[in-house]
């Protein structure tokens, strides 16, 4: 795993973001087009559901290999769902430096023909593909050392702060005396989260004394690097009442000028009862004052990180106020709405974008008008012990049970541990209750036709 940064090579580290931006951005240029003869390459590195939906986007899209683009994915183990999508696979330990550097070689043994690397996991190298990007001249999309800073919470908030953007009060714990101390000074709740984390792993919404003595050692396991460090925020209690969260996307690619531009999708509005993405919807119910200042601090990160491809900013949004929280250096689970609400998904959104394929202004733009689409997680039991297979899943059952207005997405993933994604329910309605109410009620009638295996 990544070692986790320490406080003066943070701070460096966002020193050097402009000259990084610099350097990376004057090697990046458009695509002219696409050629059957010559394909370009696109790594996905990660293939689970986020991976699929811009490896299918070559298909989808482009007509794959004889639209002219090449597809790899890489993921650890087998069966993994964009494995069957992609033209060629690899299996094997993403966090292994040397064998992340051998295959990207092995299907770009030229940094300077076309491609882009997309990092859709954080669990793997990222040091290594920082100097694969600075050093070698690798298309690492949508930055090489984007994920250096946004894997980082504490990098991360370093970053609003210097952008003087408003965010949840916090406080930085290397101990479980301190996140007690600090837990103390905020009051109960509040919110434990690993220093270097993806997708809600580890983070905890501590709400007694009980749960606070397990919430460090919980962040500390489930971390994705090496250290004692933990992230202690304090809770908004406004948010639960009155307020919601969203998460921006801003998507950077080439104008027909060859200049780098930004593309604001919609703000996509989601819930969380834990720590973890449950459900989300186009379009958001926010003020448009509100969405306004979501896009503003939303570009302000993606300018200040550069490259191309697709930056994902999770903000809290309580009236009017605006607070960033998180950002992702890629397309976020939260956004795979987008699949059937925008007119270009977030994962054809990151394929163009990143080889340098120019976006039509309406590709961000909502295709269904009039009414609300809720995604909502299908989710393995809780109870689980390690992991298990799956042995069958009742597709049948599954779509007899589907009212109008609804869809099902199962991702393919051969096994599931406690509380694993499985796949997503969707519905549509005009009146956003009933859309909501119907995506979670297909979503737990379908976690009821996954058939797993025994202990």
């Amino acid at each position: 795993m990544v070692k986790k940064l320490t406080e003066e090579e943070r701070i460096k580290l966002l020193k050097n973001v402009n000259s990084y931006r610099r350097e990376f951005e004057d090697r990046l240029s458009p695509l002219d087009g696409l050629r059957r003869d010559k394909p370009v390459t696109f790594i996905s590195v990660g293939g689970g559901e986020l991976g699929d939906l811009a490896v299918t986007a070559a298909k989808r899209i482009y007509g794959g290999l004889s639209g002219g683009i090449r597809t790899i994915a890489f993921d650890r183990y087998n069966g993994f769902p964009a494995q069957d999508s992609s033209d060629y696979y690899e299996i094997f330990d993403m966090k292994d430096g040397d064998a992340l550097e051998n295959y990207i070689r092995k299907y770009i043994p030229d940094p300077n023909e076309p491609h882009a690397i997309y990092l859709e996991v954080e669990m793997i190298d990222t040091e290594r593909t920082f100097r694969l990007g600075m050093e070698e001249g690798y298309r690492v999309m949508s930055t090489p050392y984007g994920p250096l800073v946004c894997m980082d919470r504490h990098a991360t908030k370093m970053m609003f702060d210097m952008l003087r953007l408003e965010r949840v009060e916090w406080a930085y714990a290397r101990s479980d005396e301190e996140v007690r101390r600090i837990a103390a000074d905020f009051g109960l709740p509040v919110i434990v989260k690993p220093v270097m984390t993806s997708s809600g792993h580890g983070t905890s919404i501590v709400k007694d004394e009980e749960s606070l003595k397990k919430a460090y050692a919980h962040a500390r396991e489930h971390a994705r690097g090496i250290g004692e460090e933990v992230i202690v925020e304090r809770f908004m209690p406004d948010l639960k009442s009155s307020g919601t969260e969203v998460t921006q996307i801003v998507v950077r690619h080439f104008d027909g000028d060859g200049k780098i531009v930004d593309s604001f999708l919609p703000p996509i509005e989601h819930r969380r009862p834990g720590a973890t993405y449950h459900e989300s919807w186009l379009p958001a119910t926010i003020s448009p004052l509100a969405a306004r200042r979501c896009r503003e601090f939303a570009g302000k990160i993606a300018d200040f990180l550069g490259g191309i491809g697709v930056y994902a900013v999770e903000q809290f949004v309580i009236g009017d106020r605006v607070y960033n929280n998180e950002v992702a250096n890629r397309p976020h689970d939260t956004g795979l709405i987008t699949r059937w609400m925008l007119n270009m998904d977030e994962g054809g959104l990151q394929l163009t974008s990143t080889l340098g394929l120019p976006l039509s202004s309406s590709s961000t733009e909502i295709s269904r008008k009039g009414v609300y689409g809720v995604a909502h997680v299908v989710l393995a039991p809780d109870g689980f012990e390690g992991e298990r297979k799956v042995i069958s899943v009742d597709m049948g059952a599954i779509h007899r049970f589907m009212g109008s207005g609804e869809d099902f997405w199962y991702f393919g993933k051969p096994s599931a541990y406690a509380g694993r994604r499985m796949g997503l329910a969707v519905a549509f309605a005009e009146d956003l209750n009933s859309a909501r109410h119907g995506a979670e009620r297909l979503a737990h009638f379908a976690e009821g036709c996954i058939l797993y295996g025994g202990d």
